[in-house]
């Protein structure tokens, strides 16, 4: 059995694979890694093989990969952005300073289907644009919606966010009005981007969204989009496969 780890920056996402047998782990917030594991380990079997692409940092990745190795006797394979892989070219000056979950987020979404725009609404939204050519042209990072909410809560008082319609309208109570308001204002710079982009980009290349936070968004969204949840576990597997 082979085991795929997505390592977020507030969350840690696995999946299990054996042969054409694919079994969705889940998804675990925190940081205290010995029950992050324990969770992630609980419902496998033998495992043969571990494959991690991970944004928690060179710390968190050593404690990570010994906690797996002491309970599966089994050392974890790293994969981190590079200058070029599956052509696909970074733009970045620094390669290594991509988040690999952005980085392996537009391998899938290129090998799949050529020019892509991939939205990841998770602690962070980015943007990111791959041409018909692999180049990536770079990208935008942004709060998501749950630092936005932190950020406004932290110097306010009494106000407590209320769940509202999928499409943004007029709050009728401070609640409503602060998640509308910042749904709305997260949609907008999305729309606002996609728009530029296919001015740059193939008109018919795809919108692909990911992220924990993309059905809170997607149901706003005016433009055409694939929602792919596991879009960093299935570039993660890509690359895997071609190693092993």
């Amino acid at each position: 059995m082979k085991l795929f780890v997505d390592v977020g920056n507030t969350a840690l996402k696995w999946r299990f694979r054996q042969g054409e047998k694919v079994e969705q782990g889940g998804c675990r917030h925190g940081r205290d890694w010995p029950v992050v594991i324990d969770t992630l380990l609980k419902d496998g079997g033998h495992i043969e093989s571990i494959w991690i692409a991970s944004v928690a940092g060179p710390s968190a990745d050593a404690e990570i990969a010994n906690l797996l190795a002491e309970r599966t006797g089994v050392s974890p394979c790293f994969y981190y952005s590079c200058a070029e892989d599956f052509g696909v070219r970074s733009c970045y000056p620094e390669p290594r300073k991509l988040g690999v979950d952005r980085w392996v987020a537009m391998i899938e979404g290129y090998q799949c289907y050529g020019a892509s725009i991939i939205i990841d609404c998770g602690s962070a939204l980015t943007i990111d644009a791959v041409d018909g050519k692999g180049r990536f042209l770079g990208g935008y990072i942004v709060p998501g919606l749950g630092m936005l909410r932190t950020a406004l809560l932290r110097d306010t008082s009494d106000v407590h966010i209320e769940p509202a319609a999928a499409r943004p309208a007029l709050g009728r109570s401070t609640g409503e009005c602060v998640h509308n308001g910042l749904l709305r204002m997260s949609v907008a710079f999305v729309t606002e981007v996609v728009v530029e982009l296919r001015q740059v980009l193939e008109d018919t290349c795809k919108v692909l969204v990911t992220g924990g936070d993309a059905p809170k968004l997607t149901g706003a969204f005016q433009f055409e989009f694939l929602h792919m949840p596991d879009l960093v576990l299935d570039g993660l597997e890509r690359v895997a496969a071609r190693q092993q």
